[in-house]
């Protein structure tokens, strides 16, 4: 597969190149979702759904930027546990707090896992040197991460709900995180707010792995090309 030339070492590379990709495709998209801009975003919306119990939109997505932050620092989950409603009562509850302390250490994980896979992905590319087998390694990686890319699509187009559930319950507790209508964390959350998130990331995904497959293509047809030229300046008399 990699020619002549590339011996057991460029195949590992190439395999971790591969094997990475769906953490780094999904990942990226993933962090620069979890940021202010993103809930600025979605509360901006015509159709973004109203508290059914009249807490005021600024003040949702006042609580909503908290969560944002408790769930990415110590310092965050603080302020967030201490949180408190225009009349004075505790904005979150606690299994509302437990959920969030979930969360925090699931991202604490994942994030960090994300950025060594984009190192190690990056250095593995770096090693094959060769523009051919960086391409073969970045059309297969694309491939691979694009069939999964539309798997998740169409399965949160057609069963958003049960994409959901089955997310939630193979990472967290599957009693920690169902909350009632009259908790904060739905009122700040609806599930528009996640749908919109789920097809912000699954999108953004499968742009960078478009993206990527057609540089993979770029670089196998320049390699391509520049050997062909080399070969025909060497066969003349």
């Amino acid at each position: 597969m990699l020619g002549k030339k590339g011996g057991l070492d460029k195949l590992v590379a190439t395999a971790l190149v591969v094997i990475l990709s769906p953490l780094v495709f999904f990942g990226i998209p993933t962090r620069i979702a979890f940021n202010e801009w993103f809930i600025d975003w979605e509360y901006s919306k015509a159709n973004f759904p109203k508290d059914r119990y009249g807490l005021p939109d600024d003040y949702r997505k006042y609580l909503a930027k908290l969560g944002l932050k408790a769930v990415l620092s110590d310092e965050g989950m603080e302020e967030f546990k201490r949180a408190r409603l225009p009349d004075g009562r505790p904005a979150f509850n606690r299994r509302e707090i437990k959920h969030m302390e979930d969360v925090k250490n699931f991202l604490s994980r994942f994030f960090p896992l994300v950025y060594i896979s984009v190192a190690v992905s990056a250095l593995a590319l770096i090693y094959l040197r060769d523009l051919r087998l960086v391409g073969k390694a970045l059309i297969a990686a694309s491939l691979f991460s694009l069939l999964l890319t539309t798997a998740s699509a169409v399965f949160s187009l057609t069963n958003y709900d049960l994409a959901f559930e089955l997310f939630h319950n193979y990472v967290f507790d599957p009693y920690s995180w169902k909350f009632k209508y009259t908790d904060t964390l739905l009122r700040i959350y609806p599930m528009k707010f996640w749908y919109d998130g789920t097809i912000f990331v699954v999108a953004f995904a499968g742009a960078l792995c478009l993206l990527s497959l057609l540089l993979g293509i770029i670089l196998v047809r320049y390699k391509r090309s520049s050997s062909d030229r080399t070969l025909s300046a060497v066969d003349r008399p």
